[in-house]
């Protein structure tokens, strides 16, 4: 529309006619078949004096120029055989010209036809290049002060700035000052509201403007206005226009006609109103009704879209009130859209105060900084998250959904959030009791232990002692009775030596005596004689490192497990242990070449099996305030990785009893 205003205000001083046409082989046929019709005009003074063909002069003057640019370029000739009039078309590669984002090239058509072609839009920048291109074109073929034609791709101006529309109006109309002899002007490619701005403009201007589909109904439009006498060949200006005050009593009933259309309801009766073909404004009132009409479809796809909008709005309010659970839906850019009722009963807010807020204005920095940053992940990757915060007290357990539009682009989150503090305050519970029964099992271990050995072992030892010295008195006791005594005194030793087993087992008594790490190598050296599993120990760093009690029996507990899981289920040759002292951390690892397993798997198994061995060494590790990670696959073995302080103070040293049973061979 605003291409229109410029041309309403600079055409008024031009003499040509303007038809816009839908295609490019429209608006070549429109143009040469004006130039053969209706023979060119030289006055430059009255523009409404019909053309006259040029003298003989002129003519050889034009053909001798056009042989030289023929002799000099690259002719293209080009003629259709479906096409009434022929059309010989030449160009040349100067005529060409390319800028970043639009580019332009010019043809010669009959002579006298100047075809511009253009790719991209025209920003301001490209006007005065262009319009320099085509007055070297226009000298170079002998045109000026010669009747010419232009025919001209309107689709640049489609997409342009305002500042570009100003700029290519002002210097077309200094290019009909200084080339007069244009004798019309014809576009294609207009869209719908161009075409209708243009219909607008040109009646207020001197000169006809016709629509046509095609070349044959711009044929039968011309012929019908010559055969009416409706319109000059100059310009087919409508005589009504030329009368006195007849403009004026046309633009009062268009100014009325359009004061009655009311542009925000749909349709309108005057519309419906179809002026006749001979109303000198009968384009520009259908021009209006085509604006009418798309303004309403406008207002119908709005309406369409706020009616949407507002069940989308409904459904999305009801989804997220079927859920106890603070719900909210939130934007890309983090402005809450909305919120259920528990999200206002917990914040004690409304609706209203929540719409349009961010969760900066109710939350501390560190629960909206690890929200920000799960939402961040989610818009990206388009993948739920599921994480939990703090807050006053409280535990809540968080997982953010994405939600697609149209495009099945994340435009909107939905967050819920959850209250697990009495699932937090249980799970702590439930660790202190497990941590409390492992210290309690450790300490049966010990109380067991020390009856074995200070109880049954001595009681055993004295057995054999007995056993041994039985028949030193009696000499005549036969050799069958004392085979059988020596027989029940090696049942007792062998007993004795498996009550020292148990005993080790329950609790190794070199964790005093010999230390950590060489009582873990003599498990090692006795794991591999009993299981023929090879194991491969290396300890460092641990010589400055001072270890309580319950360290020590915790760590050696989780080797112990580690190894017994490796010989009962993961059928290994080899088994590595790396215990290393790396300030400030103490860090054990243990891998074996096994087959492996589904960790997660493993851990639903063991639940309904009830076997808590790697239950047993979180819990353990969690005594150590470390962390276990397991890493383990099927087919390629199982490596657990343990990490802990290492700086824990020695809290209890337990002086034990050195046991008889060592004594024992």
């Amino acid at each position: 529309m605003m291409l229109a205003a410029n041309l309403t205000r600079q055409f008024r001083i031009i003499k040509f006619g303007l038809t816009v046409e839908k295609s490019y082989s429209a608006a070549v046929k429109q143009a040469a078949w004006r130039a053969q019709t209706f023979p060119d005009t030289t006055d430059k003074k009255n523009p409404l004096e019909t053309f006259r063909i040029p003298d003989a002069a002129d003519q050889i003057t034009r053909k001798q120029k056009l042989k030289q640019i023929l002799i000099s370029g690259l002719p293209f000739l080009q003629k259709n055989k479906k096409d009434t009039i022929s059309l010989k078309r030449f160009t040349r590669d100067d005529w060409e010209a390319e800028f970043y984002g639009y580019s332009v090239r010019y043809e010669l058509i009959n002579d006298n036809i100047i075809h511009k072609i253009s790719k991209g839009y025209l920003s301001a920048e490209h006007v005065k290049p262009v319009y320099d291109l085509q007055e070297q074109i226009l000298k170079s073929c002998g045109l000026s002060g010669h009747p010419y034609y232009i025919v001209n791709d309107i689709k640049e101006l489609r997409g342009s700035s305002l500042k570009a529309r100003k700029k290519h109006s002002r210097l077309f109309a200094e290019w009909i000052e200084k080339y007069p002899e244009l004798c019309q002007v014809v576009v294609y490619g207009a869209n719908r509201l161009l075409r209708a701005g243009l219909s607008v403009a040109v009646y207020n201007s001197p000169f006809s403007f016709v629509f046509s589909e095609n070349f044959e109904e711009a044929m039968d439009s011309v012929q019908k206005n010559k055969e009416n006498k409706s319109f000059v060949k100059s310009g087919f200006i409508p005589k009504k226009i030329r009368r006195r005050n007849s403009v004026k009593h046309y633009a009062d009933e268009l100014n009325c006609f359009l004061g009655n259309i009311n542009w925000e309801v749909e349709g309108s009766e005057e519309l419906a109103e179809t002026k006749s073909d001979e109303h000198p404004f009968k384009s520009v009132y259908d021009a209006i009704a085509l604006i009418k009409s798309d303004i309403d479809e406008l207002f119908r796809d709005r309406t369409i879209a706020q009616v949407a909008l507002r069940e989308s709005e409904e459904v999305a309010r009801a989804l997220l009130n079927a859920t106890s659970d603070l719900a909210l839906l939130i934007q890309s850019d983090g402005t809450i859209i909305s919120v259920n009722h528990a999200f206002t009963t917990f914040l004690k807010r409304n609706q209203t105060s929540l719409k349009g807020a961010r969760l900066a204005d109710f939350f501390p920095p560190p629960v909206v900084d690890r929200t920000t940053t799960h939402l961040k992940g989610v818009l990206m990757t388009g993948k739920p998250a599921l994480f939990e915060t703090q807050l006053d007290g409280q535990y809540f357990q968080n997982t953010i959904y994405p939600v697609f539009n149209a495009d099945k682009k994340v435009d909107r989150l939905a967050l819920y959030s959850r209250d697990i503090t009495g699932i937090k305050l249980a799970q702590e519970q439930i660790h202190l009791l497990t941590q409390e029964l492992i210290k309690a099992q450790e300490n049966e271990r010990r109380r067991i232990a020390r009856d074995l050995h200070d109880n049954v072992a001595q009681d055993l030892a004295s057995l054999i002692i007995r056993s041994d010295t039985l028949f030193e008195d009696h000499r005549d006791i036969p050799w069958e009775v004392r085979k059988r005594n020596k027989k029940f005194s090696d049942i007792l030793k062998k007993t004795i030596a498996s009550i020292r087993d148990l005993v080790y087992d329950l609790r190794p008594p070199g964790l005093t005596d010999i230390g950590l790490v060489k009582t873990i190598d003599q498990y090692c050296v006795e794991f591999t004689l009993k299981t023929e599993i090879k194991v491969d120990l290396y300890t460092a760093g641990l010589e400055r490192i001072q270890l309580d009690t319950d360290t020590k029996i915790n760590l050696f507990r989780i080797i112990q497990e580690a190894l017994n899981n490796a010989a009962k289920h993961a059928e290994a040759t080899l088994i590595k242990v790396r215990l290393l002292g790396s300030h400030p951390d103490l860090i054990l690892r243990i891998e074996d070449n096994g087959c492996g397993f589904d960790p997660e798997e493993r851990m639903v198994s063991a639940l309904k099996e009830k076997r808590m061995g790697l239950k047993s060494m979180e819990e353990r590790v969690n005594l150590l305030s470390g962390s276990l990670t397991l890493h383990s696959r099927e087919g390629s073995g199982t490596r657990i990785v343990v990490k802990f302080p290492s700086n824990r103070a020695i809290q209890e040293e337990e002086m034990e009893v050195e046991s008889p049973l060592q004594k024992i061979p």
